[in-house]
């Protein structure tokens, strides 16, 4: 059996037949239908934690086959009901002791209804508004042992179903008083205006030809030239990918090589990048991709290695953290940010289908958090939710993929709704992908003009939030000269001279 077949063949063994929705970002390679797990359902009985938020994903209930399943991108995205309803999705569910527990869906649907019942409660809530929330349903008690859950929808056009949050009220107001303590709101990031985000990794390529051995690659990498076109463009940061896709990271990273060799440098390009920018008062943050299979890069090789296509995702996010903490440590107070990426796979660790019973049901926040900001405690943190409300309050900041504006801020915070509590942010391509990975290929032109770009900006600085600005880059460090020369007008529209 070949390694990349793997998750694919686990899935079959642990689910079940499902549809395919409509493509929720239409176009868009990132979120593209991948194969969907089939077979033979296993309604297991989901561990529940008393002292953490338990997410109970549609996934790992019994559907009755009245839902169907998004699944793109290699993952569980949402599920949909197939009919108005009503519709229904049951769980069984694995307590340790008795206890009351605060229930909340993720959904989306405006005028649909949703009823939950459990131990004799029932529970009802209207979905209201536009797009993706949590919508609070009561609370329900939880016995020792096992428990039936049953969700049931009456589904107005457009309802789509994540998951449940299970946890007890006093846990509740615990873990968001530490999440908010603990969250940083600096000036440097609401006042950045804007920065530059690169997803430049071993699958760079150059205009035309082949691609250089990746040690080699790094070593070529012009980071004096790089420097300079970002000073020339007035970005206040580099939002950098060390990862995208595959798991190569341009430093010497011990702990990665403790779990798969070769796929770090002898060169210290992070390093060296972050000392140039902190020089000139840029400030970085890193953009960190943990190597999940996606539409544009498997690395199977790097998955079976880390635990990554295991049920019990609790090694994976081990070595996670062993890898995010070295890297931290090692640039202290020159490393100002994290942006993680695939979000949902944090937030749900059987997006990919295997048994709810097997694990973890969602990956310890806190923690991660934690060692996202080793060697630095000022460092601003964000997991990429794309269209779903946040993931986790143990964060700083909104992810924004595709955001290029806002508009109900307070001080350059989201004071309601899916991100509440949230700096604000967002980040967009600039050209006509997130990374340049074609080969013989030319970038595109700027999609947007100065005028607009202009426009962006100064609102971002108006309502103190910032925007990253995607471009492609090629494999030696250079960019568009049609997007450099459009960045550098951009700084004297937009920058005080």
């Amino acid at each position: 059996m070949k390694t990349t077949n793997r998750l694919i063949i686990a899935a079959i063994c642990s689910c079940w037949t499902i549809g395919v929705a409509a493509n929720p970002q239409r176009g868009n390679p990132d979120y593209a239908a991948t194969a969907a797990p089939s077979g033979p359902q296993v309604f297991a009985p989901l561990p529940i934690n008393p002292e953490g938020i338990n997410v109970v994903a549609g996934i790992l209930g019994n559907d009755r086959a009245e839902f169907k399943n998004n699944f793109r991108n290699y993952m569980n995205l949402w599920m949909e009901p197939k009919a108005a309803g009503p519709c229904h999705i049951e769980w069984k569910l694995n307590a340790p002791a008795d206890g009351i527990y605060d229930v909340c869906a993720v959904a989306a649907g405006n005028g649909s209804r949703m009823k939950l019942a459990c131990n004799g409660a029932l529970l009802e809530a209207a979905v209201e508004g536009k797009g993706w929330d949590r919508i609070a349903l009561g609370t329900i008690p939880l016995k020792a042992g096992e428990n039936m859950l049953t969700l049931e929808v009456e589904a107005a056009k457009g309802f789509q179903f994540d998951t449940l949050e299970l946890v007890r009220p006093a846990v509740k107001a615990a873990l968001l008083s530490e999440a908010q303590a603990s969250r940083k709101s600096p000036d440097w990031f609401k006042d950045a205006g804007y920065g530059l985000m690169f997803q430049w990794t071993n699958r760079a390529t150059p205009p035309a030809g082949s691609i250089k051995p990746w040690e080699q690659k790094v070593d070529d990498f012009d980071l004096a030239g790089f420097v300079e076109m970002v000073e020339e463009s007035g970005a206040a940061y580099v939002l950098w990918s060390i990862t995208w896709g595959n798991q190569y990271i341009s430093a010497p990273i011990k702990s990665l090589d403790a779990i798969l060799p070769g796929r770090t440098t002898q060169r210290d390009l992070l390093g060296e990048m972050a000392d140039a920018l902190h020089a000139r008062g840029i400030k970085l943050i890193f953009y960190y991709h943990y190597g999940y299979d996606c539409n544009h890069s498997i690395d199977a090789d790097w998955m079976e290695a880390t635990g990554g296509y295991r049920a019990d995702k609790s090694e994976l996010f081990k070595n996670w953290s062993a890898i995010v903490s070295e890297i931290g440590n090692r640039y202290g107070d020159k490393l100002n940010g994290w942006w993680f990426d695939g979000g949902q796979r944090y937030y749900n660790c059987h997006f990919d289908g295997t048994p709810g019973d097997q694990g973890i049901l969602s990956a310890p926040f806190k923690e991660l958090t934690l060692a996202a900001k080793s060697g630095n405690p000022e460092r601003v943190v964000a997991y990429n939710s794309w269209v779903k409300p946040r993931l986790t309050e143990y964060q700083d900041f909104y992810g924004g993929e595709g955001k290029t504006g806002f508009q109900e801020l307070r001080d350059g915070v989201f004071p309601s709704g899916q991100q509440e509590g949230l700096m604000a942010h967002g980040c967009f391509i600039l050209e006509r992908k997130w990374g340049h990975i074609e080969k013989n290929a030319i970038i595109a032109k700027p999609k947007y003009s100065l005028k607009k770009l202009t426009e962006m900006v100064r609102t971002a600085q108006q309502k103190r939030y910032p925007l990253s600005i995607n471009l492609e880059m090629y494999e030696d460090g250079s960019v568009s000269p049609a997007s450099r020369a459009l960045l550098k007008q951009l700084r004297e529209a937009t920058r005080e001279h």
